[in-house]
């Protein structure tokens, strides 16, 4: 039967169909002779929810993607459970009941189908941690009302559409940034041929600037490998000092650093045993993130404690609202010029392949600081 008594909760209804009420939904569902049918034709991962947003059946290709043996494994989870999204635990009665899940459009979709009794359309950027590993994944849902039988049903449909998004982000940031080094490398050119500024002056920013593209080309290239699972670090003695030295004089080739102030302070010596190419690329992310955050007369600063834990600061805060989004590939904070795949690289890199943890603390009163904390075995 039903809970009756309901968990609180920070968003959607808590409380469960369960024990003789669930088997009841599912058996009634499932003789169905529609259903079957209503499965085996919808695209992408098609499910069937009750009132409670539970899971009574699912078609074969969402089954065979999760690994699940026999179909009532589903049974009584919710989409999000299924699918293991990182706030299922932060709700009373898991997904649905997380603060975190009011900003999720699937959540949302759902709720709004069960209301106006309509299909409703919308997408779901989800994050994941299944078995150890961290994932984002971009879903296109549609949920509609299914009544059967007495019962009101809902048909919830999630097609993946993440290879989609990924193209997008790369056309909307890479291809821009790449444009932008490129006309600096064409006007140093056109410098040099004019012989207005010294030969040797316009080489060097045509070699720093060739340097940012092949940079960039590198760490497309390091995304599509992670996320295929075929990036591995290549571990060697490291320098902590060398490493933040590299930081200090690449980081003012960038357009964002102009105008802040770069504050990176020594670090005593040590030596980590890491990807030193792949530890940079995360903290330059980080640190041109927060140099785009950083308005003009601004500061950033960068340092080191307890010799494997990376800090990058600025001023500004993060909006609570978006905070459980950063690390999503499409995220951005700036509608038109944010990097998307600079935060998001920056959890696949730094977990996904590097083996340490990535996060940020921000507050109105303390500004908002991201750090990477490297394994405590990479301290030689």
């Amino acid at each position: 039967m039903s809970d009756p008594q309901a968990p609180p909760t920070f968003f959607a209804p808590a409380g469960r169909a369960t024990g003789d009420a669930l088997a009841a939904e599912c058996r009634e569902l499932l003789v169905h002779p529609l259903t079957e049918v209503l499965l085996a034709s919808l695209d992408g991962f098609a499910l069937i929810l009750n009132a409670h947003r539970q899971v009574l059946a699912a078609n074969a290709a969402f089954r065979e993607a999760l690994a699940l043996e026999v179909p009532e494994a589903v049974q009584g989870l919710r989409p999000g459970e299924l699918l293991t999204c990182i706030h299922v635990e932060e709700g009373p009665d898991g997904c649905g009941t997380s603060e975190a899940c009011g900003r999720c459009g699937a959540v949302l979709a759902i709720l709004a189908a069960q209301a106006g009794l309509e299909p409703v359309n919308s997408e779901c950027f989800m994050t994941t941690r299944r078995e150890g590993v961290w994932a984002c994944r971009e879903y296109r849902v549609r949920a509609t009302p299914l009544a059967l039988g007495g019962h009101d049903f809902l048909v919830f449909v999630l097609q993946d559409i993440s290879s989609e998004k990924r193209r997008e982000a790369l056309e909307r940031i890479f291809l821009h940034d790449l444009s932008n080094t490129l006309h600096g490398l064409r006007g140093w050119a056109e410098l040099l041929q004019m012989e207005a500024k010294p030969a040797r002056e316009a080489a060097q920013h045509i070699v720093s600037l060739s340097d940012q593209v092949l940079g960039e080309v590198r760490h497309q290239e390091w995304i599509h490998q992670a996320e295929q699972g075929g990036l591995q670090a290549v571990e060697a003695p490291v320098e902590t000092r060398g490493l933040l030295a590299e930081l200090r004089a690449t980081l003012p080739r960038y357009r964002c650093a102009l105008g802040r102030a770069l504050e990176i302070a020594d670090p005593a010596p040590g030596t980590l045993h890491t990807d030193r190419a792949l530890v940079f690329r995360v903290l330059l992310n980080m640190a041109i993130n927060a140099l785009e955050a950083t308005p003009q007369g601004g500061r950033v600063r960068i340092w080191v404690e307890d010799g494997t834990c990376f800090k990058v600061h600025n001023d500004g805060e993060i909006p609570a609202e978006v905070r459980d989004r950063v690390f999503q590939r499409t995220f951005s904070t700036k509608a038109r010029h944010g990097r998307g795949l600079g935060t998001y690289s920056m959890k696949l890199l730094g977990e996904g392949v590097l083996g340490g943890s990535v996060g940020f603390e921000s507050t109105e009163e303390g500004g908002t600081t991201f750090w990477l904390r490297l394994p405590a075995a990479a301290l030689v």
